[in-house]
């Protein structure tokens, strides 16, 4: 299983790096490079930044405009083992192409216990660097997340996490530096279109402490329009999305790869439905799903 998916990660990957082909044209160039070019939509992503359900896009929100959602997560695995997360997230545009986001979530985790609190706060931004430009090269955009330990204490514990840390994930600090890229390309004259999108990161955390950890994570996903528009193909508000992702050397060799089909509106109110199956080396698979709905203002 584990690579399977890694073979379609690199397939969608090899995709997007092919944009160029002369077949496709890309998005209306825009005289204000402040404003998001016109593209397949998109909501707050499990982080809070725009993009997919959990692949983060480059394109940012429009200066001054404010994306809010409310995220449900259900997991189970046979041992068993129980998470529930119900998640608030809010993205706000700013001039030079910036965008900041935060994630506020409260958990219960049940593992031999149970335990019920708020999890670990993370702050985000990233600077949209290139716009797609007909042909020519995909949009890039950089990014940061930070994760704050405001996670409740005690047992059980998450994965990830130190005995007694409970509902943390750091003690002290986690840092992502994040690279975002994506392609949407208009098929013509077969009026349909599909946006690719990829995003690596490399996450450090507690140096020099016994939770210490440096890792890399990944996500690729595809959007493919499920009502057209004749005229804009790439303004389709019903989506379908496949997204897959996963961790490189987290841990003690925990390194997990999920897999997500989702369907999504986009629109002044977002809503997405979807399917979660996640494999973590030596630990039970995890099923379950994943719901959030949003409004744009």
């Amino acid at each position: 299983m584990h690579n399977t998916l890694k073979v379609g990660a690199v397939f969608i990957l090899g995709l997007l790096m092919c944009a160029g082909i002369d077949v496709c044209k890309s998005s209306t160039a825009r005289a204000d490079e402040s404003e998001p070019p016109n593209t397949l939509g998109t909501s707050t992503t499990l982080t809070g930044l725009s993009g997919l359900l959990i692949t983060e896009s480059p394109h940012t929100l429009a200066p001054m405009k404010i994306a809010v959602s409310l995220t449900g997560i259900i997991l189970h695995t046979s041992t068993p083992t129980s998470f529930y997360e119900g998640a608030g997230e809010v993205a706000i545009g700013l001039p030079a192409r910036i965008e900041l986001a935060a994630m506020v979530p409260g958990i219960h985790y049940a593992n031999g216990g149970t335990i019920t609190g708020m999890g670990d706060l993370q702050l985000s931004a990233k600077w949209r660097v290139l716009d797609q430009k007909e042909t020519q090269w995909p949009a890039i955009a950089v990014g940061v997340t930070g994760t704050l330990p405001t996670g409740k204490q005690g047992s059980p514990t998450l994965t990830y996490g130190q005995p007694g840390d409970g509902l943390r994930t750091v003690q002290d600090y986690g840092i992502a530096i994040k690279l975002m890229s994506s392609t949407e390309i208009d098929f013509s004259p077969d009026q349909y279109a599909v946006g690719l999108y990829v995003e690596g990161s490399y996450t450090f955390q507690d140096l020099n402490k016994n939770s210490q950890d440096k890792y890399g994570t990944y996500a690729v996903g595809a959007a493919l329009p499920l009502l057209i528009n004749p005229d804009n193909p790439l303004a389709s508000p019903l989506q379908f999305l496949m997204e897959i992702d996963g961790t490189y050397q987290r841990g003690n060799d925990q390194d997990y790869v999920g897999i997500t089909p989702s369907i999504r509106y986009v629109g002044r109110v977002t809503a997405d439905v979807a399917f979660r199956y996640q494999a973590t080396h030596d630990l039970p698979n995890e099923i379950g799903g994943i719901a959030q709905i949003g409004l744009t203002f």
